[in-house]
């Protein structure tokens, strides 16, 4: 299970289990957004605002900014945990493995 404290979020860490994850600046933003959403997702949209909330200091094509981060967190944390809803629908955590959410 992945949890973030607030301490952790101000180091820009996470816990997963009994394991430390260092994550960047965005990275944390992304978890620690999906975290306040789980088990709904959010949107693509709703990230871009997050990360960016400046549009005119923001990057030139902020979703594809946005989907490498999410790449780069779901490598981080497994990738089984970070799901994709879709390119402009957004992403959703999960914090067992979704085969085993059906299995039981």
């Amino acid at each position: 299970m992945i949890t973030m404290t607030w301490p952790q979020y101000r180091r820009c860490q996470c816990r997963i289990g009994n394991w430390i994850v260092p994550l960047s600046p965005t990275e944390t933003e992304l978890l620690s957004t999906l975290l306040m959403r789980y088990p709904n997702p959010v949107t693509v949209n709703e990230l871009v605002e997050i990360i960016y909330p400046n549009p005119d200091a923001g990057p030139e094509y902020p979703e594809d900014q946005i989907e490498q981060g999410m790449r780069r967190l779901a490598r981080k944390v497994g990738t089984f945990r970070i799901g994709n809803c879709g390119r402009f629908m957004g992403y959703r955590l999960y914090q067992i493995p979704r085969d085993a959410q059906f299995a039981a």
